[in-house]
This record gives structure tokens, sequence and C-alpha cells, in this order.
């Protein structure tokens, strides 16, 4: 499952006319990477959820429908069912057996394979009902923003709490492999969230995974972010060091982006126009503060 559904309320202003997860980083909707991610390791059927901009999010998956997987949408137009809500009302597409689930706003090369393997080792260790990919390594220093620290027992592979927002601290990478379980005993068609509803209750019970991850991972949950991403994300590009999808359809849409490192500028529209630090897509623009000698 790809979650798809959120309001993107720290992506604001963009959000307001984009949903999320097709705000575009080197010109390629960010959940493009999520999916071809799932088609890399053999995905034949996953389900998005659609919210905010539906109608845009149910345009583009359409577009993807010679893609070889068969992408189904859980339309949550109506009411926005929370972090584990969502997942419950997704079940009777998704079926009886575990499932990957990936954040719509999250860049990341995440082994899908390896934490799919951890989590059978985990559940027959210990009946798992879920696996997270937790950040850490390399990957957590170049890492900006703050996320909700994990704690883990290294002897077991279980998580065993967590604790506040920080950051430089593991954390939950959005990457994840779900029992179906986990969301059954959620009132269908309520809001519910996954922290306190599913999470806290699993971990007590000793019934959460985790696997480390090295892996490239950006957030462009926030302006912010979404211009350093492209940076970041070029970078990679440029060296060589993306799975081979994503390099095919960053060559195809990467160039019609204007992205200059120097200036900080992201301009989808190639106006490039005089000053430095700022996004502009369309005719929205975005003026990065704090950053070099325009801040």
């Amino acid at each position: 499952m790809v979650l798809g559904a959120g309001l993107g309320t720290r992506l604001k202003p963009f959000s307001d006319r984009f949903p999320k997860p097709l705000i575009p980083v080197l010109g390629v909707p960010c959940i493009e990477f999520s999916l071809l991610m799932l088609e890399n390791v053999g995905v034949k059927k996953t389900v998005v959820n659609l919210h905010a901009h539906a109608g845009q999010v149910r345009e583009y998956l359409a577009k993807r429908k010679d893609s070889g997987m068969k992408v189904l949408e859980s339309d949550e137009s109506a009411t926005l069912l929370g972090s584990a809500g969502g997942f419950r009302k997704a079940l009777s597409l998704l079926g009886r057996e575990v499932f990957f689930s990936m954040n719509g706003d999250v860049v990341t090369d995440v082994d899908l394979q390896a934490l799919a393997r951890r989590h059978f080792e985990l559940q027959a260790k210990h009946d798992v009902w879920m696996t997270l990919s937790l950040i850490r390594g390399k990957t957590l220093e170049n890492t900006a923003g703050s996320y909700r620290e994990l704690f883990t027992d290294e002897s077991t592979g279980l998580i065993t709490g967590f604790g506040e927002k920080k950051s430089k601290v593991p954390f939950y990478s959005g990457v994840a492999v779900f029992d179906p379980r986990c969301f059954q005993s959620l009132p269908l068609g309520q809001v519910a969230e996954f922290v306190p509803s599913v999470l806290e209750p699993l971990i007590r019970a000793n019934k959460v995974g985790f696997q480390w991850s090295d892996n490239l991972w950006f957030d462009v949950g926030s302006p912010e972010l979404w211009w350093q991403t492209h940076f970041d994300l070029r970078r990679e590009y440029e060296a060589g060091n993306l799975p081979h999808s994503w390099q095919q359809v960053l060559d195809q849409r990467a160039s019609g982006v204007y992205v200059s490192e120097s200036q900080g500028v992201v301009d989808y529209d190639q106006a490039r126009s005089p000053g430095k630090n700022y996004i502009q897509l369309e005719n929205i623009r975005y003026e990065i503060k704090g950053v070099g000698s325009s801040a």
C-alpha cells in the first residue's frame, strides 16, 4: 500500500493546488518513486488511498495502467480516516497476506526484499505483526528534520518503545511490512491514528520488529525539505547511484527542471528570475528563508 491521502499541511502553499503525492522531485511525482520500488520487487497489486485533490491522483494513476502493476484506489475523499483508519478501510482490497507499506511523500530506495526476509524471520521467532524499516548511519546524519525516536532491542530484533521528536536519532522511515491483523480490530470507517491505536499496543505486546536501513531517504514534507531533496537526489542521479528504474524516469523528466545548487533555485517554469533560494512551480513561488546571503 502507498499512503497518498495526507493533507500536506506543512507543504503549503503548494498543497493548496497539488496533492502531496504528486509534488514533483526533479520532474517526477513523488509517489512514482514508491510505485517503482514496489514494481522492482515484483509486486503485482498495490493500493493507494486518496483524499486531498483525489481527482488529480486518480488521473495520474490511470496513466500508469500499462506499468505491469495493478493499482487500486481506496477513496477517503468524504472522510480522511487517519494514519491507521486508512489501512482498515483498504484491507478488503489488500487481501489476507502481509503487505508492504510506503509513504507517498517520501523518496527512498529501502531494500524491500531484505525487509520482507527480516519480517518473516522475526515472525517465526516472535510472531511479530509488523516490521518497520528504521533509519540510521550515514542516512541519518544527512537527514534534516526532527522525527520520533524509536528504541530497539538488538538481541531480539524488537522495538521496545519510542520517545519524543528529535533530530539525528533512529526513526521510522515510513516503509514497513504489515500483517492485516494489525488493523482488523479497528472500527471500519472510523478515524484512527497509527501510533496510539496500533503501534503503542503492539509494542507492549512485543509484536513490532525492525530492520535497519542505511539506504537513501528524503522527506519532501515541507518546502524546505523538498527544495533540499532536489539537490541531494540530483547528486545521486548524476553519480549513477539510484535504482535503474529511477534513473530511467529521471532521464526522461529531469531535464525539464532548472536546478541550481549554487543559487539555491528549483524552477519548474524555467523563468530563472533573479535572486536566490526559492522554489517555483507553475505560478507559486516560495522563498527559502535562512539560507545563504538572501536570508
